[in-house]
């Protein structure tokens, strides 16, 4: 209250102190991430590099006289190389089922330490926001599907509305196209279609379904998944 009696609207512009810290957390969460994942990248490629400077490599030197200048340029080529070839081949293995099985299992492991677990959640969704957004433009929004069994509901991305059941006299209801992701890897997975009466809409953004998808459920708050009985009409 005023001494005249009226009262008194706080200030809504936020004290310098306040922005200074929300400014500094917001640098933080985006220099973590990127610093975790180049000093990792960082460690790989030196590792490859000593790898194949003391073995493949430094056996071969041996048997070629190159100047050394020549070899460390060698080595650092296979060395890039290989560290490029290792990451597809994991990012293949993670495509299929057994794959999938150990990065959850790594994943459940790393969730049950704190800080471990906060570094990893932000730099998978980091790596989701710069490589995910063309993707994640042509989700037109998010659904429940029962999927793969009755009972069991998977997460779904609405890419359309399809007229081929009606063309070909399969059946007279609308159907839905859609992109089910696989975890964490949601790059890959299956297309169906599904008749709209059959889907729950969910009430969050395409963004927080894939880091929802991506984090295997780690990154999920209590308002994540509400899902809305889909009404017709």
């Amino acid at each position: 209250m005023t001494k005249n009696g009226g009262i008194k609207i706080p200030d809504s512009k936020p004290p310098q102190s306040s922005f200074l810290k929300q400014s500094f957390i917001a640098g933080i969460l985006i220099i973590v991430p990127f610093g975790v994942t180049i000093f990792v990248l960082y460690k790989l490629i030196k590792w490859m590099l000593f790898f194949f400077s003391t073995g493949p490599a430094g056996i071969l030197r041996h048997f070629i006289d190159v100047p050394p200048y020549v070899f460390q340029g060698i080595s650092f080529v296979i060395g890039i190389v290989a560290t490029l070839l290792l990451i597809i081949f994991l990012g293949a293995v993670t495509r299929n089922f057994v794959g999938r099985r150990i990065v959850l299992f790594g994943e459940s492991l790393i969730s049950k330490i704190p800080l471990a677990r906060a570094f990893y959640v932000s730099v998978k969704q980091v790596v989701q926001t710069l490589f995910f957004t063309s993707q994640m433009q042509s989700m037109k929004r998010v659904v429940l599907v029962e999927y793969p069994r009755k009972g069991v509901r998977a997460i779904a991305f609405v890419t359309g509305v399809t007229e081929a059941g009606r063309n070909h006299n399969m059946t007279d209801q609308k159907l839905v196209s859609l992109f089910v992701p696989t975890t964490p890897n949601p790059t890959s997975g299956i297309y169906v279609m599904v008749p709209e009466e059959e889907l729950q809409e969910l009430d969050i953004s395409v963004e927080d379904a894939f880091r929802l998808i991506v984090s295997a459920g780690i990154s999920q708050s209590d308002s994540d998944v509400s899902g809305q009985d889909k009404k017709n009409g």
